[in-house]
């Protein structure tokens, strides 16, 4: 009797559900947290058209270098270290250039002395998680993060100065993360620093810590123009609505890296956002003129209410809790040794702004700019994430929104809401919710 060649064997499992499967995890908290962020993980990769390659990479990525890093599993009836990176304390946070189809992540890697007396400001553990990603990932440079580090975060000395005196009370305690962009089945990493602790310890203001810092990584004076403009216009307005919050760089060779320096605007309302654009008025060139068009164009499709916004005076939101806050405008300035200028992002917080109403304004100014397939799928997509929401009364899955203008191209990205995804819950089913099941 011939031999017969057996019928190929196919399986409807996702990338995300054969991982499942397949991988182990080091406690329980770390099994909640993949299959709570894993989800919807996976799926914004395969609807952002990665391959299947690239999923199962990125996914293993999460599991190795993530999932370890993200603390105890969050509930309403446990401390835990609150991260400044959610209005809810949680340290991870997905996001989706809609112009160019890439996915990112931030997180903020927490171990388990984080918020003890041996490390009450989380200092420390983030060097245990840029060694895992360093094995992984090639072209890793830790040179500027080392100074960074120096420059903006506390030492042991003054962190038991300021734990001492309790000048931590209502600070941002925040004061490390990790950004994540995945780009051609590699990945590139950023950091980010908070100099909130910083400054309180060493009474110099948060934009003096940040500017002398980059004045000591830019040895050969590259960045000294731009630099000495941005400082110029934030010291301009320090004293009014406008605040400096925290810097980033690219972990990379720092011939290439790009060093971004982030500020607050309390004044919502257009006058300061073009005043944010410009740098007051700086740049007025046709391409900084063409991005304000376009800026002009997001800003009247979101709807962003108007008037003064604040970040809250310590406190989180409670998981599950109903959003009825507005926050302040961002924006980042890039500093760019070919650039005289420095070249602004803009963030607009939605979180508290219904979604299908940000969701269909993101829709349209995709389409407006021929990004079809962004357009048309943008809105279900994120309604997918999360199948058991009343997509009428969602108001927290869009956090932020960025607009930035480079090359005469519109860029626009959307930071997302990424907890308890797929349908998957357990934090807030809390002793009161369970009364009533």
């Amino acid at each position: 009797m011939p031999h017969e060649t057996p019928a190929p064997v196919t399986t409807a499992l996702e990338p995300f559900q054969v991982l499942s499967k397949i991988l182990d995890f080091a406690n329980d908290d770390q099994r909640d947290w993949w299959h709570s962020t894993g989800p919807m993980f996976a799926k914004v990769l395969k609807d952002a058209g990665y391959n299947i390659h690239a999923q199962y990479s990125y996914l293993c990525l999460h599991h190795k270098c993530v999932v370890p890093y993200l603390g105890p599993y969050p509930t309403n009836s446990q401390s835990r270290w609150m991260s400044i990176l959610s209005r809810f304390g949680l340290p991870y946070e997905l996001s989706l250039n809609c112009s160019d189809s890439v996915v990112r992540f931030a997180f903020e890697p927490i171990g388990p002395l984080s918020g003890t007396e041996q490390d009450p400001f989380n200092a420390h553990v983030i060097w245990e998680c840029l060694g895992k990603l360093v094995q992984l990932g090639s072209g890793i440079d830790l040179q500027w993060f080392t100074q960074f580090k120096k420059d903006l975060v506390l030492d042991d000395e003054e962190t038991r100065f300021v734990k001492e005196n309790g000048l931590d009370e209502g600070q941002v305690l925040t004061q490390n993360k990790l950004g994540v962009d995945l780009k051609g089945g590699k990945f590139e990493v950023k950091m980010y620093m908070y100099p909130y602790l910083k400054s309180v310890a060493t009474g110099i203001p948060i934009e003096q810590l940040v500017f002398d810092s980059v004045r000591r990584v830019d040895q050969d004076r590259r960045l000294a123009v731009p630099l000495s403009i941005l400082e110029e216009y934030i010291n301009f307005h320090k004293h009014k609505t406008l605040s400096t919050r925290l810097i980033s760089c690219d972990l990379v060779d720092p011939s290439r890296s790009r060093i971004k320096i982030y500020v607050a605007e309390q004044t919502v309302d257009w006058m300061h956002l073009e005043d944010l654009w410009t740098l007051g008025n700086r740049r007025r060139d046709p391409i900084t003129i063409s991005g304000l068009q376009q800026l002009r164009e997001l800003w009247d499709l979101l709807n962003i209410p108007e008037g003064p916004c604040y970040f809250p005076d310590g406190g989180y939101l409670e998981l599950g809790a109903k959003v009825k806050e507005r926050l302040p405008l961002l924006a980042n300035y890039t500093l760019h040794p070919n650039d005289t200028y420095p070249a602004p992002q803009i963030y607009f917080h939605t979180f508290g702004v219904g979604d299908a109403a940000v969701a269909d304004a993101i829709a349209t100014f995709c389409e407006r700019r021929g990004w079809t397939e962004m357009a048309q799928t943008y809105k279900d997509n994120l309604f997918s994430y999360y199948p058991d929401g009343d997509t009428q009364e969602m108001n927290h899955l869009q956090s932020l929104v960025s607009f930035s203008y480079r090359n005469q191209k519109a860029y626009l990205s959307v930071y997302l809401h990424s907890f308890e995804t797929g349908g998957w819950r357990k934090s807030w089913i809390n002793d009161t919710t369970q009364a009533h099941l």
